[in-house]
Order: C-alpha cells, then structure tokens, then sequence
C-alpha cells in the first residue's frame, strides 16, 4: 500500500514540474516571436514545443525519483500531462482532433526520452 502511495506521490511531482516547465516556456517563446518579428501563425509550433519541453522534464522527473523503469513512468507522467492539458482545453472549448494526436505523439515520444534520461543520469 505504501508502494502506491509513493508513486502517486511521484507521478504528481512530475506533472506538476512538467506543467510548470511547459508553462515557464510559454512566454519566453511569446518573447521570441516578438523580437525576432516572427509570424504569429508560428504560435502552435512554440506551444507545441513548450509541451515537449514540459514532458521532457515531467519525464526525467519521474525517472530521477523512481530510479527503475523510466520508460514507462516517463510516458505515463507525460500521459498525465496529456490528461491535464485536455481536460483545460475542454474547458476552453478548443479541442480539437489533430490537437489531442500531435499532442499525444509529442507526450509519448518527449516522456519516454525524458524517463530514460532521468533514470540513467547520476
């Protein structure tokens, strides 16, 4: 029982540096468009790249604290992510198809790196 609990524990530690990660990116590519001069249309690619960033770290998080099996915690903790951004894009009513698949591709492919990353640095 106190197995579980821990990686509970876990897995919400590393969404919730995941999500902050992700949304520290943000404004720091908003920044570029804007000085760089960069076309608006960009937005969704930095914003999707702020989301790898943020699975990425969700992932090495996940891999740091669990010590074993980064791949699969690192895709899970990507994949609660996942969840998370949905459920807020649910609420704003922009949902889209071809927004939870290039989503979920990005999420399965960033956590896995990230777990395997986190579970072999030192």
């Amino acid at each position: 029982m106190h197995g579980r609990r821990n990686n509970r524990r876990i897995d919400l530690l590393s969404v919730a540096f995941g999500a902050a990660a992700g949304g520290a990116a943000l404004p720091l590519f908003a920044l570029l468009i804007w000085l760089l001069q960069l076309p608006v249309t960009l937005s969704g690619t930095f914003s999707l790249l702020a989301f790898g960033f943020g699975c990425l770290i969700s992932g090495i998080t996940a891999g740091r604290l669990k010590r074993q099996y980064g791949l699969v915690s690192g895709v899970k903790s990507a994949l609660l992510l996942l969840l998370l951004l949905t459920l807020v894009t649910l609420v704003m009513g922009n949902l889209t198809g071809e927004f939870f698949l290039g989503r979920g591709v990005v999420a399965v492919l960033c956590g896995a790196v990230g777990g395997v990353i986190g579970v072999n640095k030192r």
